[in-house]
C-alpha cells in the first residue's frame, strides 16, 4: 500500500513543482531545464527531485543557483497548493543520465563507423 502512495506522491510533487517553476523568471534563459524524475524517502521527509539541463556547464551552473534560491517559495506553494500533513523538504540533484547516454551513442557511433569502414576495405 505505502508503495502505491509513494508512487503517487512522487507524480504528484513532480508536477506540482514542475508548474511552480514556470513562473521563475529566467529559468530556460540559457539553457534548458528538465525535470527527469523524483524520489521519496520511506518516511516521506525529503523528496530528491532530478533535473537535466540542456547547454554549457555554466548554464548547468545558474539552473542550479536558480532551483536552490526559489526552494523555499516552492516548498510554500506545495504547502498551500497541497493538503498534506507533511511536505517533504526538497532537495535537487543533477541527473547526469541524458549526459551518458549522450557519449554512449558517440561510442557506438564511432564504433558502427569503424565497422563500416573495415566491411568496406575488404583485405586479401
Amino acid at each position: 500500500m505505502a508503495g502505491k502512495r509513494n508512487e503517487r506522491l512522487r507524480e504528484l510533487f513532480l508536477h506540482e513543482i514542475s508548474a511552480a517553476l514556470r513562473g521563475v523568471n529566467g529559468l530556460n534563459a540559457h539553457g534548458l531545464l528538465t525535470l527527469t524524475g523524483t524520489e521519496l524517502t520511506r518516511d516521506g521527509k525529503i523528496l530528491y527531485v532530478f533535473y537535466s539541463v540542456l547547454g554549457t556547464p555554466e548554464d548547468r551552473r545558474r539552473k542550479e543557483l536558480l532551483l536552490n534560491a526559489n526552494l523555499r517559495d516552492i516548498r510554500t506553494l506545495l504547502f498551500r497548493r497541497l493538503r498534506l500533513k507533511v511536505i517533504p523538504e526538497i532537495v535537487f540533484k543533477f541527473d547526469e543520465t541524458p549526459e551518458k547516454a549522450s557519449h554512449l551513442e558517440d561510442i557506438f557511433k564511432r564504433i558502427r563507423s569503424e565497422h563500416e569502414k573495415s566491411d568496406e576495405d575488404p583485405r586479401p
